[in-house]
């Protein structure tokens, strides 16, 4: 585009033109002049870029396994197929580890299958245990019973007799008091010689006596208070029962405690549990990367190697960088628009593009939302335009020309490129208008090298003057040429 006010003036001839049209105007006649006329074209505004070929997709394919690689010829620069099988690796490694991680599965599940079957029987003598001592306790409580029961009725009875003696006793006291005053009453009749007395005391002295024997011999065949030889002798066996009973208690109480701290919890199963589901996920993850390294490394789509990392017999880890693939069928140019430019550029637009003379058609269908420096430090977004019909004078990392069509209008307002000019009042044309020069200012839209387009200020048929004129021309009679 020109922006014809900064130029036009400047030099001699232009002086001299001027003056020499102001001359022409005192004398009254008409200058001519090259115009053109506004009128409705359709129109193409394009942007220009330049950059880089590459494949639309760009793969770097990566180690899946640790293990050395027994099979690889890449270099940068081979052409790959689709499917082609390009790394192998050495199985020896990863078949040991598999084993060993089967033996270790294995070892974790007899653990575990050892611990719960040793609980469990644990379990079961820890219920008899405890069953043993309900028994015990309930056995123990019987003779204990049986014991009572005899030592209680022995003490009833003892009671009893000890009560009946109790009586006898007073009984045979309150006797020998009164033979002893009829005694002493009758060594004083006899002092007295009173025959009559002492008969009479002599009697009572016989029935005392006779009293005495009779509660003697009442307190004499009163039951013992000591327990009977059965009796005795059923109490020393419910003892000796009771104390056998009492040991065995002990002992399976003792054992109770022994079994019960031998019984797994819930969270120890769980535990013995996660370690075998762990072991298993090693043997999972064993088979896994046997399996990826017994089927190597395979391309999956036609394309060039742009970087190669690993050499044959190199020990990669996995997750190590192998190469890099871009797509031969499938490619793109990468170009960097600047912050004037990249937000008339829209996904779908046409493109022309041009490698070493040969020219193709392709289309936007990426716009990074990153603005990145360049070599000038100037920050540009990038766009990526595809080949529409790629053939084999595409070479991947060849710098490529692109001209993006932006915007293409029909039927649009324009005046030629020429017509155009502008100041710090905006855009504005010179055009002839009832024979004299006029300045016009007008809206512009989309531009091309060509054109520009008018959605404001002028009308279809106008006549636009296309030579390089000033202010200063303003008014003067013109006609076109």
């Amino acid at each position: 585009m020109k922006i014809r006010s900064l130029i036009v003036g400047i030099t001699g001839v232009s002086v001299l033109a001027g003056a020499g049209l102001i001359m022409t105007a005192f004398l009254g006649k008409a200058e001519s002049f090259s115009t053109d006329t506004a009128g409705y074209r359709s129109i193409s505004e394009d942007i220009e870029a330049t950059g880089d070929v590459h494949g639309v997709e760009s793969m770097t394919y990566y180690s899946s396994v640790t293990a050395p690689v027994d099979f690889y010829e890449l270099k940068t620069g081979d052409v790959v197929t689709a499917g082609e099988k390009v790394v192998g690796y050495d199985l020896e490694d990863l078949l040991n580890i598999r084993d060993q991680a089967v033996l270790t599965a294995k070892s974790a599940e007899n653990t575990m299958n050892g611990q719960v079957q040793a609980s469990n029987n644990n379990q079961a003598k820890f219920n008899k245990a405890a069953s043993d001592i309900e028994v015990y306790r309930t056995t123990y409580a019987l003779f204990r019973q049986a014991n009572d029961y005899v030592n209680q009725g022995q003490y009833q009875e003892n009671w009893d007799v000890n009560c009946i003696a109790d009586g006898i006793r007073k009984d045979l006291a309150q006797k020998q008091a009164e033979l002893a005053t009829k005694t002493a009453e009758m060594q004083e009749k006899q002092a007295l010689l009173d025959e009559a007395g002492v008969k009479e005391a002599f009697e009572s002295i016989e029935k005392l006596n006779k009293d005495i024997a009779d509660l003697n011999a009442d307190l004499a065949g009163l039951p013992p208070t000591t327990l009977s030889p059965e009796e005795y002798a059923q109490t020393v066996l419910n003892g000796n029962w009771m104390s056998d009973i009492m040991r065995n208690w002990t002992e399976a109480s003792t054992l109770k405690n022994t079994y019960e701290n031998q019984i797994l919890n819930s969270y120890q199963k769980e535990q013995l549990r996660n370690s075998y589901d762990l072991s298993e996920l090693g043997v999972d993850s064993a088979e896994e990367n046997l399996t990826r390294a017994t089927e190597g490394v395979y391309i999956d789509y036609d394309g060039i190697v742009t970087s190669s990392f690993i050499e044959n017999g190199s020990v990669v880890t996995k997750g190590t960088p192998l190469f890099t693939v871009e797509s031969v069928n499938d490619i793109k140019v990468d170009v960097g628009i600047s912050k004037y430019d990249i937000g008339k550029i829209e996904v779908g637009q046409k493109a022309d593009i041009n490698i070493a003379g040969n020219e193709y058609t392709g289309t936007v269908y990426a716009i990074k939302r990153l603005a990145e420096s360049t070599d000038s430090d100037k920050a540009k977004v990038t766009v990526s335009v595809r080949f529409d019909q790629p053939d084999d004078k595409v070479y991947i990392g060849l710098e490529a020309d692109v001209t993006i069509h932006t915007s293409e209008k029909e039927g649009v307002l324009t005046i030629p490129t020429e017509a155009y000019y502008a100041d710090d009042n905006g855009d504005y044309c010179y055009l002839i208008r009832a024979g004299e020069i006029a300045k016009q200012y007008v809206t512009v839209g989309s531009r091309t090298p060509e054109y520009i387009e008018i959605t404001a200020g002028l009308n279809n048929g106008d006549i636009v003057i296309t030579d390089a004129i000033t202010d200063e021309n303003i008014g003067q009679k013109a006609e076109s040429r």
